[in-house]
């Protein structure tokens, strides 16, 4: 059965590593570089970043397991990375732990993977080689918050647009119109990826019009595993988010990149009960959503069964 940790508590850094001691025997770097990604999808929005006391937690946690090579990695999207490095404290710690910075919108190599958009053609996407090469051993480190496109952004979406070149990310989402096409797109890019460890910090989640304009939520959790779908999943859940509403999620559990039922999920530590909130989901979502049932609903009636009732849902099976 696969484990999840779930920890709460008055400290960010304190809620991490016990999370992390969690599920130690778990975790072997094997003698593989660790690449630490965070998630610094605006230099100018404090709310959206990863705080770096969290990836610090995760820095001393490797250290003490022996890691050396530490590389800590992100790809910007408002603002340079450069500029959110230094901004966050996150240049301070790179000087004091004796690590790599890494922007992965600069990569040296890349891979080409392709996307797809409403013309239903192939569009290539350069993925950052430092996230592809399975000589890293890639932790994803992120903030509980909400996205105003695919409902929620956790260890998995980070890792997947932060490996994405700065000039090639507006090719996930091309459009409104694209909004289904970026669920696929996400669970598409992950293929060429892999995540050996997640960590999700919810000392102070984002509800509302995230990922970057939502309003802080006092929520005092922290969340590890080797299993990111999992992670993710039991984060969904401490958020108050209905599951089914996430589809690259759903993508990603339904062709066997992890765990989506909670049934098969053991969580340690605190109960999913004693941890959940009712996050708000930004407003564009939801009404993404209700428009998306509209469209479903005129094509059921357009289309009925031949007995005249509405046709019925596809059960997972």
């Amino acid at each position: 059965m696969v484990r999840v940790a779930l920890v709460k508590g008055e400290d960010r850094k304190d809620n991490v590593r016990r999370a992390l001691e969690a599920i130690a025997d778990q975790i072997d770097l094997e003698g593989r570089r660790a690449v630490v990604k965070v998630n610094l999808v605006s230099a100018h929005h404090p709310l959206s970043a990863t705080h770096v006391e969290a990836a610090r937690s995760v820095v001393e946690f490797l250290r003490d397991l022996g890691g050396r090579e530490i590389i800590l990695a992100e790809g910007a999207t408002l603002g340079s990375t450069s500029r959110a490095f230094r901004v966050y404290g996150y240049e301070e710690m790179a000087r004091r732990y004796d690590l790599k910075l890494v922007d992965l919108n600069d990569p040296d190599q890349w891979k080409v993977v392709y996307v797809i958009h409403p013309d239903l053609k192939p569009h290539p996407v350069k993925v950052a080689w430092t996230m592809v090469d399975p000589d890293n051993y890639v932790i994803s480190v992120a903030r509980l918050k909400t996205h105003h496109q695919v409902g929620v952004t956790l260890t998995a979406k980070n890792v997947i647009m932060g490996s994405i070149v700065i000039m090639d990310k507006v090719r996930m989402h091309p459009s409104d119109a694209g909004v289904r096409f970026l669920d696929f797109n996400l669970f598409t890019v992950m293929q060429h990826l892999h995540i050996d460890l997640a960590v999700l910090d919810g000392f102070q989640g984002m509800e509302g019009d995230g990922p970057l304009l939502g309003e802080p939520v006092e929520h005092r959790v922290a969340l590890a595993g080797t299993d990111y779908v999992a992670v993710d999943r039991v984060g969904v859940e401490v958020m108050g988010v209905d599951f089914d509403e996430i589809r690259y999620l759903n993508f990603l559990w339904d062709w066997g990149f992890g765990e989506g039922d909670l049934s098969r999920i053991r969580v340690l530590g605190e109960r999913i009960e004693d941890c959940r909130l009712s996050y708000r989901m930004a407003p564009r979502f939801l009404r993404m959503r209700r428009l998306e049932g509209k469209m479903e609903f005129q094509y059921a009636t357009d289309n009925p069964r031949p007995d005249g009732l509405m046709p019925e849902p596809q059960s997972r099976g």
